[in-house]
């Protein structure tokens, strides 16, 4: 009995058979493929991810929140994705009265798979910063408000197997001194 050892360091991996009988994980990968392969050559719509470097940004040791100018971001990368700008809404300042009416940004909303942030090495996470360009002289900015890490749903999911991609969430900037990008 002085001789046992107990391997601590790896987790306990359970294979997911409850769908191998149509489906498995060479159909899985298949499918992921046939997906990034529509995203990247045939939709080509695509988002500039400004994804914050938490390691050499400057927080504040109490709150956390980062000091005037102490947001460090990583190198812009160009995601394919399929997104969806929600139509601007009118709001007001004074809503009892309607008055100070303004225009909000409509949300966007992406889907992407995680098998392509793999491939970057990349990661979404809440309070980056996402770019869409409108036109050529004009890039539109969002901040992620949703990073879809929850994504265990049945719409993420492939005939109940895996979850290949999540769903983003990100609101309109309504401070255009926020965030101006690169």
């Amino acid at each position: 009995m002085e001789h046992l050892e107990f391997n601590t360091k790896e987790t306990k991996r359970n294979p997911i058979r409850r769908n191998n009988l149509f489906y498995s994980e060479d159909s899985f990968r298949f499918d992921v493929a046939m997906g990034k392969e529509y995203l990247e050559s045939d939709t080509n719509m695509t988002v500039v991810l400004y994804e914050v470097d938490l390691e050499k940004t400057n927080l504040d040791s109490v709150y956390y929140e980062n000091k005037q100018n102490g947001i460090v971001f990583k190198t812009p990368v160009e995601l394919h994705v399929l997104y969806k700008i929600e139509p601007a809404q009118l709001t007001a300042y004074d809503k009892d009265k309607n008055m100070g009416t303004y225009l909000k940004g409509g949300k966007l909303i992406f889907g992407i798979y995680q098998a392509t942030l793999d491939e970057l090495g990349r990661d979404i996470k809440i309070g980056d910063y996402i770019g869409v360009q409108i036109s050529e002289n004009h890039m539109e900015f969002y901040t992620v408000s949703n990073d879809g890490r929850i994504n265990y749903d049945a719409a993420h999911s492939i005939y109940g197997y895996k979850h290949p991609f999540r769903t983003i969430e990100c609101a309109a900037l309504s401070d255009t001194e926020e965030f101006k990008g690169f």
